[in-house]
């Protein structure tokens, strides 16, 4: 049986009813939050109020691709089964061009999904910022992206994605000296089944990466399809914006710092990468990604694609590299939870000229960048709360956002702005509408008799509790799991 409510309290051994504190006693009003006992079998409370509750029941565990029972006392694991990483790039011997013009060829040496090979590349547009190199040896059956097309990517790029990013995270680095970034179009990178990538093994100095490779601070770009979402200016804009955090975080993070061999979880640096997409001001594609860590399992078929396919431990610890299984629910959990802790710092102020003034979350970000500490311990360090502690009061402004019943800033991301630039939309709404067809509802919750009793390592469940009478609910969950639990009233 999965819980219990009886006609009146009951006590502990003690003598105390469970949860009898003042901060386990719920209101009578909608959305207020009362605090669950942790006990030996799992999780109970006292429910003084008959109406609906939701239970956010939480997994403090640390141990990754885990499963625990609730309902039942037993603990089952699941492995996931993350793909290859990017080989090591080999060495490049030819000199990079710090001084590009127009015209002006070199040699990149590239990977096309099973090895290495060089190319010959023709720079075909320089400006004071950028150099965008054209791939001339892979045969390339979309063909070249149109000049126009190049044109509004490079004035976006550089009139707001560049500025916004040096102002939000950071100042790219400069290892060649020649102040530009390098963007090469080329079809090996469709070969290798991405849209776009970057290595740090290009900045010359991190850990395991050999000779300096191409040098640079190097964007590799697919060839967009021409009837696809991803050939508009501002589609490769966004995926620009993306790319260029991960150059930014690595430089200051881990060659700042001086940590050369420091390796964080991939899905923690996608996710840093999917909040640039957002406050460069072009949070349009990255809305799928974040939708995909809420709700979209009627739209891809699987359960994982929502807070159910989502672990802190699975983007937070660990080394893991790409899970092709829970790819999109990996990197919008990611983000939620980044962009959560960016809200509770401050975040910042639009402006009504796109300009930013900082309410504390730029500070956050330039202090996270800049810090030594790694995946949870940078948590701590700079929240001075543990990330199981974060991602507790996290999970639950998940499901209580959007919901217009509780208004404590801890347990609601922020409304959604919209840029007087880009007019796309800075943040997060559970109940967003996205492009017009994807109507989202907010994460999904489990009736409890019809729960499906596995909760996940570092993971949630959303449980709706209907209570007839006063009485005491409780949760069987395997301790394995370490479980936390806090509940509210919708109804």
């Amino acid at each position: 049986m999965i819980f219990l409510v009886l006609a009146c309290a009951s006590e502990n051994e003690s003598g105390a009813p469970l949860g009898g504190d003042d901060s386990a006693e719920p209101g009578d009003e909608l959305g207020e939050l009362m605090e669950l006992e942790t006990t030996e079998g799992g999780v109970a409370g006292n429910f003084d109020e008959p109406g609906t509750y939701i239970v956010v029941l939480f997994s403090a565990a640390t141990e990754q691709s885990t499963f625990y029972r609730y309902g039942e006392r037993a603990s089952a694991a699941s492995e996931s089964r993350p793909s290859d990483r990017l080989p090591p790039l080999e060495p490049n011997d030819t000199p990079a061009v710090a001084f590009a013009a127009v015209g002006d060829h070199r040699t990149f040496s590239v990977y096309d999904g099973s090895a290495y090979v060089g190319v010959d590349a023709e720079a075909v547009t320089v400006t004071d910022e950028l150099v965008i190199w054209n791939d001339l040896t892979t045969v390339n059956p979309l063909g070249d992206i149109p000049a126009a097309t190049l044109a509004g990517v490079v004035e976006k790029f550089e009139g707001l994605v560049l500025p916004r990013t040096r102002q939000v995270f950071g100042q790219e680095s400069d290892v060649e000296g020649s102040g530009r970034i390098d963007v090469l179009t080329s079809f090996t990178v469709n070969e290798y089944g991405a849209v776009a990538y970057v290595t740090w093994c290009d900045l010359g100095e991190l850990a395991g990466c050999g000779a300096r490779s191409n040098g640079g601070e190097t964007i590799y770009m697919g060839i967009p399809d021409p009837e696809s979402d991803y050939s508009s200016p501002n589609a490769i804009t966004e995926i620009w914006a993306h790319e260029l955090n991960h150059l930014v975080y690595a430089w200051h993070k881990y060659v700042g710092n001086e940590q050369l061999d420091a390796r964080e979880n991939i899905y923690l640096t996608e996710g840093m990468s999917e909040l640039a997409q957002d406050l460069t001001g072009f949070n349009n594609g990255n809305q799928y990604i974040w939708a995909s860590a809420i709700d979209m399992r009627e739209f891809y078929g699987s359960e994982d694609y929502s807070t159910q396919g989502v672990s802190l431990n699975d983007f937070l610890r660990g080394q893991s590299y790409y899970d092709a299984r829970r790819d999109g629910p990996l990197r919008g959990g990611s983000y939620l939870f980044l962009r959560y802790l960016f809200e509770q710092a401050g975040g910042f102020t639009v402006n009504d000229d796109g300009s930013f003034s900082d309410d504390g979350g730029i500070a956050f970000l330039h202090d996270w960048f800049t810090a030594p500490e790694l995946g949870p311990d940078c948590v701590e360090a700079l929240t001075g709360s543990t990330a199981e502690d974060m991602a507790f009061d996290w999970y639950t402004a998940l499901v209580l956002s959007g919901r217009g019943i509780n208004d404590d800033p801890r347990f609601n991301y922020q409304a959604r702005v919209q840029d007087p630039i880009t007019k796309f939309e800075f943040g997060v709404d559970p109940y967003a509408v996205v492009h017009g067809w994807l109507t989202l509802t907010g994460p999904p919750v489990q009736p409890i008799a019809e729960a499906d009793g596995k909760l996940r390592a570092g993971g949630v469940e959303y449980l709706e509790v209907v209570v007839d009478e006063a009485g005491t609910v409780e949760i069987p969950v395997d301790a394995a799991a370490l479980p936390r639990a806090r509940a509210f009233r919708v109804d």
